[in-house]
């Protein structure tokens, strides 16, 4: 059994689409189904993760792939998946049993050597940041390439075709997410760690200043609070961020501070032309990562000073 149907294809020329067949492997739309297109390169096949097992009686064992592993129900917790690898990856692997009954699989498939070693992580990482920047909800804690991943306009036609047949096969959540965008990312990173900075949750913002242990920035005059807290530290949103670098500050953080800035954790400041404020309260590795954050210099943990938690002590709302 096979439907076809006339898809948008994913180019900036407008007009223009393409048809893709989905096969119906197993004569129901529920099971096993093949994604394709005489307009690209690349096909999905999906099904089940249940099924898992009957994946690789498709894939070749020396073949790159990419894939992603999503329970398509609304109402479900468990975040979604995207990797790289061969026929003989162990899919899902990494998740452990945090796989619903329901999880399926999407595996992106391509003619020839259009696949390889450079071109398949570099569809599974754009993916990755494509649903960071939309706030989809990932298992991932790490990206292939990290700050060496750029946009390549060549493999971007690969990128677009895969979001396109993903969406068709029953990936839909960047299709949804897109509908209606973000106002705000909610992950800022410039490696390939994407926990880099996280903004805080609606219950850390209640629970963080009650169980963490408090401090305060001991640099310059900057006024700035944070909670050290499940093996992460925690900064809160009214915190002062200097608005100039100092000349010894690591690449990588001057980048994590214009991403700041660019994506406006941070905002100005009625009053002082020295000084920011931090907008978005966020979680990150270290107190001496978010120092050196704040502050624009190269200081460390030492830098923050314990204090005595008061029914008083600033809270994780930002200010109006």
């Amino acid at each position: 059994m096979t439907k076809s149907d006339l898809i948008a294809a994913p180019t900036s020329t407008p007009g223009r689409g393409f048809t893709a067949a989905t096969v119906f492997v197993d004569g129901s739309p529920t099971g096993m189904r093949l994604v394709k297109s005489f307009g690209s390169r690349l096909s999905v096949l999906a099904m089940p993760f249940a099924d898992l097992a009957r994946l690789k009686e498709h894939l070749s064992p020396w073949d790159y792939v990419a894939y992603v592993i999503d329970d398509p129900l609304p109402t479900t917790d468990q975040k979604t998946y995207i990797g790289h690898g061969d026929g003989e990856r162990d899919f899902g692997g990494r998740l452990g049993n945090a796989i619903s009954a329901t999880t399926q699989i999407y595996v992106i498939i391509a003619v020839g050597d259009t696949f390889d070693k450079v071109t398949a992580p570099y569809v599974e990482g754009r993916l990755i940041d494509i649903c960071t920047d939309l706030n989809i909800p990932l298992a991932n804690s790490g990206r292939p390439y990290g700050r060496g991943l750029g946009v390549i306009d060549d493999l971007e036609q690969l990128v677009g075709h895969a979001q396109t047949l993903l969406s068709v096969a029953g990936f839909t959540r960047i299709e949804m997410a897109r509908r209606n965008p973000p106002a705000l990312r909610l992950r800022l990173s410039v490696t390939t760690d994407r926990n880099e900075m996280v903004a805080m949750t609606d219950d850390e913002k209640t629970v963080v200043s009650q169980k963490g242990v408090a401090y305060r920035l001991d640099c310059r005059d900057l006024n700035a609070v944070g909670y050290s807290w499940n093996n992460r530290f925690y900064v809160m949103a009214g915190s002062d961020y200097a608005r100039r670098s100092r000349g010894d500050l690591s690449y990588d953080h001057q980048r994590r501070r214009d991403l700041l800035e660019a994506e406006k954790w941070v905002g100005p400041v009625t009053g002082t032309s020295d000084k920011m404020m931090l907008k978005v309260g966020f979680h990150c590795r270290s107190g001496a990562f978010a120092a050196k954050l704040l502050s624009g210099e190269h200081i460390d943990e030492s830098s923050w000073l314990a204090v005595e938690t008061t029914a008083a002590a600033p809270t994780c709302e930002a200010p109006e």
